[in-house]
């Protein structure tokens, strides 16, 4: 991969996000592994309950039915903290 390709994913999610949900951008981190497939995890200073679960059941993971997601599997609206 290029020296910058994880600082230009990050532009690019930050950019796309501040297209569609401003307000989302304004109090948000965009989190990544350093390691690729680059999993992605947005976080925003709301409350939450703290989890020490591998796989908490609060986490809708789809049909894979296990914890971890890319990029691209990244659909919907809501909150995301993992």
């Amino acid at each position: 991969l290029p020296t910058n390709s994880l600082w230009d994913l990050l532009k690019g999610v930050y950019s796309m996000l501040n297209r569609t949900s401003p307000e989302i951008t304004k109090h948000c981190w965009l989190c990544y592994d350093v390691r690729p497939p680059f999993y992605e995890a947005i976080g925003i200073p709301e409350r939450f309950q703290l989890s020490n679960l591998t796989n908490p059941p609060e986490c809708s993971w789809g049909e894979t039915k296990s914890s971890g997601i890319t990029l691209t599997s990244v659909k919907g609206r809501g909150k995301c903290i993992g």
